[in-house]
């Protein structure tokens, strides 16, 4: 739930319009009085497979073709095409594999990372490593990242693993409450019981929030 100070922040690891909300919701929290509640889903492609029935490869390259010029715009890193896609899918059939060797692990990570309290600030590291770096996914990289937070590889993936029944109980009770909170797009940012989805509407929010004196 929400008080005066609370944003809640719907976040996919697959969503390049989650990607580009970030840094202005770090900002938000570190230069506000207001909290941001990080909320990780897994990616629509697993939540709801059924979406992407009947798209092809022009709603990919479309959608692509959108977040460059946003990613432009807000000068943010970006290296086309992800390499490799957090969800195996075929973009000519828009089918999606059974066998999903990446997303599962940055979510239970990511979440991991939420329950210490980095959430939001490890999501944008590896968000941007995700969009403008090949290979984003080896050892090294997510090594690189969570050197920041003077965390050890090896130490999170045990406490993943250990965790494992936890994070996804956490994770599936995010898309509860995503669905409680009006819709099942990320980002999703909710405000008092008020709803903003997609990048563009991070100027509604702020605005809703001044509105209601949160800033």
């Amino acid at each position: 739930m929400n008080n005066d100070n609370n944003v809640d922040l719907y976040f996919s690891f697959r969503s390049p319009y989650s990607y580009l909300i970030l840094p202005r919701m770090l900002k938000l929290k570190n230069e506000s009085n207001i909290n941001v509640n990080f909320k990780l889903v897994y990616p629509i492609a697993i939540r709801m497979p059924e979406w992407f029935e009947k798209k092809n490869m022009f709603f990919f390259l479309s959608t692509m073709s959108d977040f460059k010029k946003k990613a432009k715009l807000l000068n943010m890193p970006l290296n086309l095409p992800v390499k490799p896609d957090p969800i195996k899918q075929n973009i000519f059939t828009a089918k999606i594999a059974k066998d999903q060797p990446y997303i599962f692990d940055i979510c239970h990570m990511g979440q991991e990372m939420t329950n210490r309290g980095y959430g939001i600030e490890f999501a944008y590291k590896l968000s941007e490593k995700i969009w403008s770096v090949k290979h984003w996914n080896t050892d090294n990289h997510i090594a690189e990242i969570l050197k920041d937070f003077d965390i050890e590889l090896s130490e999170i993936k045990e406490e993943v693993i250990k965790n494992e029944a936890k994070l996804v109980n956490q994770i599936k009770q995010n898309q509860v409450d995503q669905l409680e909170a009006g819709h099942h797009g990320v980002p999703l940012s909710v405000y008092k019981g008020n709803y903003f989805f997609g990048q563009d509407k991070f100027d509604d929010l702020i605005e809703n929030i001044k509105l209601h004196g949160g800033i």
